[in-house]
């Protein structure tokens, strides 16, 4: 399922208790029904002649058997619904109790490992349903959504039939489905049959062969028209049917006019479509990925590929979650973090790498921007909190980590792997051990520290290059790499680093290699057919590290937005194409050198400009500053703070003052930094009122020159602040006002109309003197 379309609140609930066992999250898993009850077959029959009166009556087979040496009782579960009877399969009634949750049937006979036993429950009354899942009634139709987002567990097969309602347990079912013959009823599976009654009903029965847990079943009844289609699958024709509102027909045509090249981009890459049919039925919620048979909301079925990534990442649940079910709520990233991470994948089919790359860099951007403001700061991926089995974490930082896994291996061994992991693990639940295990066995990779970093750890990891040595060998250069490992929260360093390195010479030529070390700090050298003047880091965005990061080709002057990094580059001159990369890097900088008191850098981001730029070349950098939106509300504390920013060409040299400009409150706004140039930029709060005149940044000054003068003045200042600069004469008379803003800058003063003599110039903040020079002019 898909939880963007949707605002909703997590609520903590008291898990429901299991043999009298409170399961947490977090914590081992202790029991389960499936540990001892392991259903084989559903056979459904359910009853909603009356849309109006809002219930529903059934009858469901449940044919079970047990890995128990002996299993005297069955237990199930049925939410809310009322209990009428129990019988087994010869018709005798069998003893049972339910408390509104458990229903505990007592067999006239043990059952043993191996053997099989049906028993049939008779059930009524008003379905269970949260603000998102269980049974819903909407007007004229009804519906189950299989999972809730405010129950926990999750699963909410037993809003309407019962059942062993987990992840793990899988079985096939069989649905009889009688409504009025108004209406038609949708289930998964393949339609076997519409029968109709004497009494102005009729019984849709659907059959689904293959194994599903019970939050994947599903019916949908209403006034449903039908619009079929058909997708050449690579084993065969695979179905399509779109059940919709009788006004939605010709939307839908137009609205899922992909889905032939979306099944294919996944069958390619994941193996052949795993179920009898591919279904949308049109729902009043959604979006839900029961099996062969999506619950689609009404309102994104218009007509339009506005929404075309969302059924693209139902649809991928069909491999990724309803094949291969996650084996528990703290794994549920192996569901809707790989649905995430196709939400890009199929757009690099459809559309390109370009659109591609933009889709994953704002998702990438969300997760390291807000993901620790959401949900209790960074936390692992596995095992997930119940309470967040359905929050951005799982979602996007799960989809981030597929990202990181495909990059670390390479396309070959991840594709390749994950279709063999997909049909080792077919209609079978996993774990993200299994996916690890499986993983670094089939591509000869150990994932161990992979899976310790991005999954079972928090935080994030960024590369950089520290440096690179470059040395001739005959025809060829020997390119020596040195990298550093840098951390984004509580992350542990990586002890096997796969570092993806582009290598370009003048000419813009390119040149692919892997860094693989270990720890913080590494180096790798590598034979280059050319000379290289530029190393960078990702430049294809397959990491996923703790940047987010763009390349522009500029060819003329203008204005280049580089999206999700906060920065725009406002060219001014250009004599040839320039290759302009700019990292926002979502960690701390490095410390100053030589400390400097009242100084301090941002513990949160930095930026670097890298590239290959011609002889020409001269450009104002746009660095956008702002203490909300979880970007700089640890450096900017007051309106006090003189906010500056910092430079370095390299990771050799200390940081130092730039001229800049800034525009804008002291919450939030931009700096102006001219002729922008390659290396760090980082911001920093600078307090002039420490009295320190040691360290690497200088106090506020003032200059003014040529002194004497007769024409025109140059005044330079570097202040903390945002000030007024005030010229006077010898009686104390105003002559010259201007306002200079925070940092490092240049003015010229046209003094030819005044009489010579002495002057005085003064840079003067909100409560006192910060600099005064003193000015001769002379004719």
């Amino acid at each position: 399922m898909n939880i963007r379309i949707f605002t909703f609140r997590v609520f903590l609930l008291t898990l429901l208790s299991l043999s009298g066992l409170q399961l947490k999250a977090l914590a081992p898993r202790i029991f389960s029904l499936s540990d001892t009850i392991d259903v084989v077959s559903y056979e459904l029959y359910l009853t909603v002649t009356n849309v109006a009166q809002q219930s529903i009556s059934g009858q469901a087979g449940i044919r079970f058997t047990t890995p128990l040496s002996s299993q005297q009782q069955l237990i199930l579960e049925l939410l809310q619904l009322q209990v009428d009877s129990v019988m087994n399969d010869e018709g005798a009634m069998l003893p049972y109790s339910h408390n509104g949750t458990r229903l505990t049937i007592d067999l006239p006979a043990a059952v043993g490992a191996g053997d099989t036993a049906l028993v049939y429950v008779y059930y009524h009354g008003q379905p269970f349903h949260e603000s998102w899942g269980g049974f819903h009634f909407s007007g004229s139709y009804a519906f189950n959504l299989g999972v809730g987002f405010e129950s926990i567990p999750h699963n909410l097969g037993k809003a309407w039939f019962p059942c062993v309602d987990d992840f793990r347990d899988r079985a096939l079912y069989d649905y009889y489905i009688r409504v009025a013959n108004t209406n038609t009823a949708v289930c998964g599976g393949l339609l076997q049959s519409i029968s109709t009654m004497c009494d102005g009903t009729v019984m849709y029965h659907w059959k689904m062969e293959r194994s599903i847990p019970t939050y994947l079943a599903s019916v949908a009844i209403g006034p449903y028209a039908l619009v079929t289609d058909s997708v050449t699958g690579i084993q065969s024709t695979i179905p399509v049917r779109y059940y919709v509102r009788p006004s939605d027909t010709i939307r839908a045509r137009n609205s899922f006019a992909n889905m032939g090249l979306v099944t294919t981009a996944y069958e390619n890459a994941f193996g052949p479509y795993p179920f009898e049919r591919i279904g949308i039925t049109g729902t009043s919620l959604g979006a839900m990925e029961h099996a062969g048979n999506i619950f689609y909301p009404n309102g994104s079925i218009n007509g339009t590929l506005s929404d075309e990534w969302l059924y693209a990442h139902e649809l991928s649940h069909m491999w990724f979650g309803n094949m291969v079910t996650c084996s528990s709520d703290g794994d549920m990233w192996l569901n809707e973090g790989w649905a995430r991470w196709c939400e890009t994948y199929y757009r690099e089919v459809l559309y390109g790498t370009g659109v591609a790359r933009d889709n994953f860099r704002t998702l990438l951007r969300n997760v390291l921007q807000y993901i620790h403001t959401k949900e209790g700061g960074y936390i692992p991926l596995s095992p997930m909190p119940s309470i967040y089995t359905y929050g951005d974490n799982v979602y996007d930082k799960g989809g981030i980590t597929s990202q990181a896994l495909r990059g670390y291996l390479g396309d070959s061994l991840f594709f390749a792997g994950i279709k063999a992991y997909l049909q080792a693990f077919a209609y079978s639940p996993a774990s993200s051990e299994d996916l690890r295990d499986f993983m670094s066995d089939y591509t000869g990779i150990d994932l161990t520290d992979f899976f310790d970093v991005h999954v079972f750890g928090a935080g994030f990891n960024q590369y950089s290059v520290d440096s690179m040595r470059v040395t001739p060998q005959g025809n060829d250069y020997l390119a020596q790499v040195f990298i550093n490992q840098r951390l984004k929260g509580p992350a542990q360093p990586a002890q096997n680093n796969r570092v993806l390195l582009t290598f370009f010479d003048a000419q813009w030529h390119r040149f692919d290699a892997k860094a693989i070390y270990t720890g913080v700090y590494g180096s790798n050298s590598f034979l280059l057919p050319f000379e290289p003047v530029l190393v960078v880091v990702d430049a294809d965005e397959q990491m996923a590290d703790a940047t987010t990061d763009a390349f522009k080709t500029i060819t003329a002057t203008g204005l280049y937005d580089y999206t999700d990094t906060w920065f725009k580059l406002d060219v001014m001159s250009v004599s040839d194409s320039a290759l302009v990369r700019v990292v926002h890097n979502w960690v701390p900088p490095d410390s100053l050198k030589t400390p400097v008191p009242g100084l301090r850098l941002s513990d949160y981001r930095y930026w670097t400009i890298e590239g290959i730029f011609p002889e020409i070349f001269d450009a104002t950098g746009r660095f956008w500053y702002n203490r909300n939106a979880a970007l700089d509300n640890t450096l900017l504390l007051s309106a006090a703070d003189s906010l500056v920013i910092l430079y370095r060409a390299t990771t050799a040299n200390d940081w130092q003052p730039v001229e800049f400009t800034k525009v804008g409150p002291w919450q939030l706004g931009t700096l102006y930094v001219p002729h922008i140039r390659p290396g760090d930029y980082a911001l920093a709060v600078y307090s002039q009122t420490t009295s320190s005149t040691t360290g690497s940044l200088p106090q506020p000054w003032l200059k003014a020159f040529p002194n004497p003068a007769s024409e025109m003045v140059n005044i330079e200042t570097f202040i903390g602040e945002t000030a007024h600069l005030t010229v006077t004469d010898s009686a104390g008379s105003p002559v010259f006002r201007s306002e200079v803003p925070a940092g490092r800058h240049s003015l010229q003063w046209n003094c030819s109309k005044l009489p010579p003599g002495s002057y005085i110039v003064q840079v003067a903040g909100n409560q006192a003197k910060i600099a005064v020079s003193k000015l001769i002019l002379t004719r």
